[in-house]
């Protein structure tokens, strides 16, 4: 009964976002996909789910209809590898955003919802990958080059019960 209200008092907390990044909600001994982090994408804060398990990459934001501006995901590897995601079955265009290693944005971008098309990192370096919605690196004017917080996705990682080292040197 205490378990179900926790998850009924985190639900309600990440349900009443109010778009503006905070500390992050944990629902019970690990936080779950949906606990959203604060993580500096170049100079603006976000609040991320971290897609750690293959099950928690391949759902990412299907079926997700609208996603807050200051709202995205991070979808964490083990090595470095050339990342591909396709849309599907999400109804929203996105900007993705193929990190390093060391948290420097390799290249952005643009995938359009419903849209079966692979989109392929260029490089054979992406460590992490993070979804935004689409024209969000724009307008915030995050480009290749700047950085990603990895210090508070190793936070995040932790608190979902995950081994920080396994993702980031």
């Amino acid at each position: 009964m205490r378990l179900a209200v926790l998850f009924a008092l985190a639900f309600t907390l990440v349900a009443c976002d109010s778009g503006r990044p905070s500390a992050p909600v944990r629902n019970g001994p690990e936080a779950g996909i949906e606990v959203r982090f604060p993580v500096a994408v170049g100079r603006p804060v976000v609040n991320l789910r971290l897609a750690v398990t293959d099950l928690e990459k391949a759902r990412g934001l299907m079926g997700t209809a609208q996603l807050p501006e200051t709202e995205g995901m991070a979808f964490l590897y083990e090595r470095a590898q050339r990342a591909s995601f396709w849309m599907r079955d999400t109804p929203l265009d996105l900007d993705i955003a193929f990190v390093s290693a060391e948290g420097v944005i390799l290249e952005v971008r643009t995938m359009r919802a419903l849209d079966l098309t692979s989109v392929e990192s260029k490089s054979n370096d992406v460590r992490l990958a993070v979804e935004m919605p689409a024209g969000w690196f724009e307008r915030q004017r995050v480009t290749a080059g700047a950085r990603v917080d990895l210090e508070a996705v190793r936070l995040g990682l932790t608190a979902r019960g995950f081994d920080p080292k396994r993702y980031l040197p």
